[in-house]
C-alpha cells in the first residue's frame, strides 16, 4: 500500500451551534483526521483535516458551504486540540535512524 490516507483522530460535537441546513441545535459533529502518506508500512503524517456533518439531517458540509464564523472557530479549536497518534511518526523515526546510522557507519 503506497499513497495518501487518512485516519480518524477524534469525533466531537460542536457545542452551541446549529445546522444551517435543518436549523437543529447542537447536532453538528466535527471529525478530525490525520492526513498521511503511507510508504509500504511506514506512515508519514503531514497534517490534519476536518469533516463537519449534522447528526439530524445527515448533511455533510464541504469547502463550498458557508459556516458562521463562531461555529468555524469552535471547529478550529477542536482541530487544534486533536493530537496525532504517536505511531504515525514512525516513518520519520525510521528515516532519521537510517540517516544517523549511515553518517556514523564509516567513523
Amino acid at each position: 500500500m503506497i499513497g495518501p490516507a487518512k485516519r480518524l483522530i477524534t469525533e466531537e460535537k460542536v457545542k452551541n451551534s446549529s445546522c444551517s441546513h435543518c436549523g437543529e441545535q447542537n447536532t453538528l459533529l466535527a471529525k478530525v483526521f490525520s492526513k498521511m502518506f503511507i510508504l509500504k508500512i511506514l506512515p508519514f503524517v503531514y497534517g490534519k483535516t476536518t469533516e463537519l456533518s449534522c447528526s439530524h439531517c445527515e448533511k455533510v458540509y464541504d469547502k463550498n458551504d458557508t459556516i458562521d464564523p463562531v461555529t468555524q472557530r469552535r471547529v478550529d479549536i477542536i482541530k487544534d486540540d486533536a493530537k496525532h497518534v504517536w505511531f504515525l511518526y514512525l516513518g520519520y523515526v525510521f528515516i532519521a535512524t537510517a540517516f544517523i546510522v549511515a553518517v556514523f557507519k564509516d567513523k
